[in-house]
């Protein structure tokens, strides 16, 4: 944490920048998985 202190601070801004998004596409990419997954459950329970 002090190394990212020390080091500029658009650096830093940017690097956490990256991290939530790259976060925030893993949240979507799980959520429109698992959207996926119900439908498919309920398309073969149906029957």
């Amino acid at each position: 944490m002090n190394n990212l202190l020390q080091g500029d601070l658009g650096s830093s801004m940017l690097s956490i920048a990256v991290i939530l998004g790259w976060l925030g596409l893993f949240f979507v990419f799980l959520r429109v998985l698992t959207i996926s997954i119900k439908r498919i459950l309920e398309v073969i329970f149906k029957k």
